[in-house]
């Protein structure tokens, strides 16, 4: 990708303004003023917007030719703006509904997405009225439209939403066709029972030549303007949606999981490619266009895990029906983006400075699965114990160099290939840390890096949950007691591996006639089975935890799991770059800019939780700031620190390994650069 993308990456600023509206309001649209409406952003200090020109709806919001124009729209809603937004160097990105529009469907049934059970994907009084791809929907609107706008309007991007067919298949009749021209058999509900992938792979093809097209026209008539489709670059989306993407999207609402981790997780792994990706959040406490705000404080924190970790900040807001901006809105952006002026000459272009490398994989459902338990749930125990991580998928991880140790969730997928370079990582004096069925390949009934684990793969247990026995020192902090991890263990037998840590048994499964006063019963008898070992394999060293900790713990919050996981790591990751005593709501995360390090401490605390089923989850309406945090930096060059942006220069004291100071207070981004001089 040849594109000139630097723009992008220096306006980490950003702001996507929803527009999706419905033609029945009375007083649709009769109050926007471009001049008034672009105000807000010039006071908030974006940088970069993202303005609509077709919504969900259908409807057209430029003078257009192709299309529905809003029947309350006058004016030229995305020309108007476009040209005032230039007046102060805002860059715009150019918002267009692609996969779905409600008149389209409605005016052309035939467009309609069909499900399995022979129904259209929408007319049931929703948003989601949506059109099929390999419909004539394609032909006939969308890129006539896009050609439309793109002639018209010198806009800097692009942003196409929802790009791929409802959880990626659709046996409308274009569909059905199509399919029997390409793979020679009838697209049936029947083949996605039985052959699945073939027909998922179909739905994700239709959508990367639909992107294709869009890009190649669009690259035609301007080549300079970047083109992305929502969910391009973010982990897991397929290598040919990407390519024909300039930038990255990769949403992130707290609301929409419950955790304030998501943000800083997402931005380890997109700070890993070569393309600059958004990680979106929205104004709305509780998802897209409830008109409520959160506060400047909880702003300042998600935009510090966002630009403190390598991402780019998008916030959403949503356009009121008269056309116009909420005005207390922008003075809660801006005061937040103040925040984040004072500091983004320290973020960005910066990389991360190498630690540990989690290869993990995640769903590839795109916007209707939740992210992976395993994979995130082992970014939260690395977060929460100040380890410094990046995050790859599967395969696609560098050379090694640099990188202390490596973490394998159960999930990961690999190649023999990929496994024989982890082998050589670990001969070659590396770390790795694995779990539950890591490797594990059903055609060899083994893991693939059983020699390296010191172990080899005999069954799962007959349990949905077991205990570990107690390990003197990966108790610290922990009751001493056998420790329940709330997931099925695996049953392993040594061979080289030495046991840390036995599988106790539950008593028993409940059942009838065998119910305890909790579903799961006590520890019962201790077997014969490693649940944690260690192995020297050559120049290095394997951990081995037979139990999914990482999905547990995501699901079950259990503090003893992440406690012994991180004394483990403590334990054999003995040449840590920093070290942070601090609470696990700190988060410590380092970079490196202009050959300068740069560590970041950022605070998070929130409210307390009301009735968990139907508040989405707590927000942040006050940070408490954290004092006196103590940090060793174990590298001898570095002589000086200094913390930003006060630019205050801090009292070091020298270790055998290098220096340690203590930051006197952080009360929600502190950033401390680490200097030779």
């Amino acid at each position: 990708m040849t594109t000139n993308n630097n723009w992008f990456r220096e306006n980490i600023r950003q702001v996507h303004i929803d527009f999706h509206m419905p033609e029945f309001p009375r007083d649709a649209i009769n109050n926007f003023n471009a001049r008034e409406f672009v105000s807000h952003f010039v006071k908030a200090k974006a940088n970069v917007i993202g303005v609509f020109t077709k919504c969900h709806f259908g409807n057209a919001f430029y003078d257009n030719s192709v299309g529905h124009k809003h029947s309350g729209l006058k004016e030229d809603f995305f020309g108007e703006v476009l040209a005032e937004a230039k007046k102060h160097d805002i860059r715009v990105i150019a918002y267009y509904s692609l996969g779905t529009d409600a008149h389209a469907v409605l005016h052309n049934p035939d467009w309609y997405q069909v499900d399995e059970h022979g129904k259209v994907r929408g007319s049931e009084g929703t948003v989601w009225e949506l059109p099929c791809i390999n419909s004539p929907y394609r032909e006939e609107l969308v890129i006539p439209q896009v050609k439309e706008i793109t002639e018209k309007y010198e806009m800097d991007g692009y942003l196409f939403d929802i790009p791929y067919l409802h959880n990626h298949f659709c046996f409308c009749t274009y569909c059905k066709k199509k399919f029997l021209e390409e793979h020679g058999q009838e697209l049936t509900p029947e083949l996605l029972r039985t052959n699945r992938e073939l027909v998922i792979g179909f739905g994700i093809d239709s959508a990367a030549r639909c992107m294709k097209e869009i890009h190649d026209a669009i690259k035609k008539i301007r080549p300079e303007v970047l083109v992305n489709c929502n969910g391009a670059w973010r982990m897991g989306e397929p290598a040919s949606v990407n390519e024909t993407s300039d930038y990255g999207l990769w949403e992130s609402q707290p609301s929409a999981t419950g955790s304030f981790l998501g943000h800083s997780i997402r931005a380890r792994h997109i700070r890993t490619l070569d393309v600059p990706v958004q990680i979106m959040t929205v104004r709305f406490t509780e998802g897209w266009g409830l008109m409520s705000c959160k506060t400047a404080e909880q702003l300042k924190f998600e935009f510090a895990c966002i630009m403190a970790n390598g991402g780019i900040i998008n916030i959403g807001d949503q356009v009121m029906p008269d056309g116009s901006l909420q005005s207390g809105v922008y003075d809660i952006i801006g005061e937040a983006f103040s925040f984040v002026k004072e500091r983004e000459a320290y973020c960005i272009g910066a990389k991360s400075v190498r630690g540990i490398a989690v290869i993990a994989d995640n769903t590839s459902n795109w916007y209707h699965d939740k992210d992976d338990s395993a994979t995130f749930g082992s970014a939260k125990m690395l977060i929460e114990g100040h380890h410094q991580f990046d995050i790859y998928y599967n395969d696609d991880f560098p050379d090694l160099t640099g990188y202390r140790a490596v973490v394998l969730p159960e999930n990961v997928k690999l190649t023999q290939e990929s496994i024989d370079r982890l082998d050589a990582f670990v001969r070659d004096g590396g770390l790795l840390l694995a779990e539950g069925a890591a490797t594990y390949s059903k055609e060899a009934k083994d893991f693939g890096l059983a020699e390296a684990l010191g172990l080899h793969y005999l069954e799962r247990t007959p349990y949905p949950f077991a205990y570990f026995t107690e390990n003197e020192e990966l108790w610290k902090g922990v009751a001493r007691i056998p420790q329940l991890v709330e997931g099925e263990f695996i049953k392993t037998i040594p061979t080289t591996a030495e046991t840390l840590s036995l599988i106790q048994w539950p008593l028993t499964v409940p059942d009838v006639n065998r119910a305890f006063r909790h579903p799961m019963p006590p520890a019962g008898t201790i077997s014969d089975f490693p649940g944690i070992s260690v192995n020297r394999y050559g120049k290095g060293t394997a951990l081995y935890v037979a139990a999914p900790v990482f999905r547990t713990y995501w699901n079950s919050n259990h503090f003893w799991v992440r406690r012994i996981i991180t004394n483990l790591l403590d334990k054999y990751d003995t040449n840590k770059y920093f070290e942070v005593t601090a609470p696990v709501h700190v988060e410590a995360n380092l970079m490196e800019k202009d050959s300068k390090k740069i560590l970041h401490l950022i605070n998070f605390q929130n409210i307390h939780a009301g009735e968990k089923s139907s508040s989405f989850y707590d927000p942040i309406e006050c940070i408490t700031p954290v004092h006196d945090i103590k940090v060793s930096i174990n590298d001898k060059r570095i002589r000086s620190v200094t913390l930003h942006p006060d630019n205050k220069r801090l009292v070091t004291e020298a270790t055998e390994k290098g220096i340690r100071f203590t930051v006197p207070k952080v009360h929600i981004h502190a950033m401390i650069e680490l200097s030779e001089a």
